[in-house]
């Protein structure tokens, strides 16, 4: 299982952007990043493209996002980054916190076909019947309680690259929390979607 991308979404009354501010913020973070064109509307893009790394901040809320070919669930450089940003928004260290980990592993053989086969208790010849041979795979969607988150887990081919699966992890919490807090589960969610998935999607994927 590869890591490939966790974005943190911290909702917070975070006000108005204006240039000083977008300035203080641009300063805390410091080189390489400069700010960029952001792929949302509303928000300040701030991007660090050498490690492929950047921050949007809008009035009522701040995403930091990590993309990369396997990344760590180790989030010591986020805490780094975020912190710098809180403190240069004078910020309140309370937050609603989404967290979203995405993975990809490598299927023996097609996903498509893996997926119809294995994740239904229907045969295959069932399966694609329903869909009038149209079919091209299968995707799974558990939830599940990981106090104080609430979870969810995606697993289907990724239709990119019909030889892998993907894997979206989500979590979310409607009252506020720290930082740190914050940072510490979503490193944890991290390191369940890179091991613990793994084990879920062989376990889907047995004959």
């Amino acid at each position: 299982m590869q890591l490939k991308q966790v974005q943190i979404s911290l909702n917070a009354p975070i006000g108005q952007l204006g240039e000083v501010r977008k300035s203080h913020v641009l300063q805390a973070l410091g080189v390489p990043f400069t700010i960029q064109p952001a792929p949302i509307p509303g928000f300040v893009a701030y991007v660090d493209p050498l490690h492929r790394r950047s921050v949007m901040l809008a009035e009522h809320q701040i995403i930091f996002i990590h993309e990369g070919e396997n990344i760590s669930p180790d989030l010591r450089d986020a805490e780094r980054i975020l912190v710098r940003t809180r403190d240069a928004l004078l910020l309140d260290d309370r937050f609603v916190a989404g967290i979203q980990w995405i993975a990809h592993h490598e299927a023996d053989g097609a996903a498509t076909e893996l997926s119809v086969e294995r994740f239904l208790r229907l045969s295959a010849s069932e399966v694609r019947a329903l869909f009038e041979q149209g079919l091209r795979g299968i995707g799974l969607r558990f939830t599940y309680e990981s106090p104080p988150f609430t979870c969810d887990l995606r697993i289907e081919p990724y239709y990119a690259d019909t030889a892998l699966f993907f894997i979206q992890f989500n979590a979310a919490h409607p009252q506020p929390l720290s930082l740190e807090t914050i940072l510490l589960r979503a490193a944890e969610f991290g390191e369940y979607v890179r091991d613990e998935a793994e084990e879920v999607l062989a376990s889907l994927l047995q004959g």
